[in-house]
């Protein structure tokens, strides 16, 4: 690869053209055609290859110096076909919630300790929360984020937050780790998360987990608005749309009828104070 811009890693880049040459009609490839395509030296590309190889990229084709792609490559496929599935499957589930309500509606993953912004769909009240997909948040202090936070096991949640301090966004944000942890448990308790001014003043958000057919939490879906909309009083009906919603779209991505530690509450068991 020629022109290559400031900062980036050549070897990277070759390592990557390596893998970029396999195609259904060429699934081996041996040392000296990469290095022909790369123009690079044959000892060179062989280091590139066996790297990729060690990593678990690439695997040996039988004689010595040619290679066929790894299933690791695989895996990775389908985790990126899972995450647009997932959009695919919920936006049209989400339009409708937002019919229903109005407030404009999110769909989000989990990357690290942020919840990311998938999808939006716009609401239809004059007065209502403007975002974008990209938007990334605090996953401790966002209904959305709360909701994938508390599908993590013990050991996934203590490896994303090793400290004990939490950033405040606001003055109702939770800021310690052993607080949030009790939190996320009434989230699976009660079956959804609520954000009440917890990552900006006067907005208030509602969200339910997403599952896949492994019982596992892989989005969320959530409504926002302001808090003269959705408070104690409008927090039970709010609930329990997201939730049908998140059920119906969990449903379409082959999830189990019932998820150990969670539990997905009937619209008459929902009170304004929960979570």
């Amino acid at each position: 690869m020629t022109g290559a811009g400031k900062g980036l890693i050549g070897s990277l880049q070759h390592g990557l053209q390596i893998l970029d040459m396999f195609e259904r009609e060429r699934p081996e490839i041996g040392i000296g055609e990469m290095a022909e395509q790369l123009g690079l030296h044959r000892s060179t590309t062989s280091r590139l290859a066996a790297t990729l190889a060690a990593a678990g990229y690439l695997q040996p084709a039988g004689e010595p110096g040619r290679y066929r792609l790894s299933g690791r490559l695989a895996a990775l496929g389908e985790l990126a076909a899972a995450g647009a599935d997932v959009r695919r499957t919920a936006l049209p589930y989400l339009r409708g919630l937002v019919q229903e309500l109005g407030e404009t509606g999110h769909l989000g993953v989990l990357e690290g300790t942020e919840a990311v912004t998938i999808g939006v769909v716009d609401g239809w009240q004059t007065v209502r929360m403007h975002s974008w997909v990209g938007k990334r948040s605090p996953a401790h202090c966002s209904s959305m984020g709360k909701a994938l936070l508390a599908g993590l096991s013990a050991a996934e949640f203590a490896a994303r937050y090793p400290g004990r301090r939490l950033e405040a966004r606001t003055d109702r944000t939770i800021t310690d780790t052993r607080e949030l942890t009790t939190h996320l448990a009434e989230v699976r308790n009660h079956g959804y998360a609520v954000d009440r001014q917890e990552l900006e003043p006067h907005l208030c958000c509602v969200a339910g987990p997403v599952f896949d057919r492994t019982g596992t939490v892989v989005a969320s879906i959530s409504v926002s608005g302001p808090d003269s909309r959705i408070d104690d009083t409008t927090t039970a009906a709010i609930a329990a749309a997201v939730c049908r919603t998140a059920g119906e779209i969990s449903a379409r991505l082959g999830a189990p009828r019932s998820i150990p530690e969670w539990r997905s509450p009937p619209t008459g068991e929902l009170t304004g104070s929960q979570v």
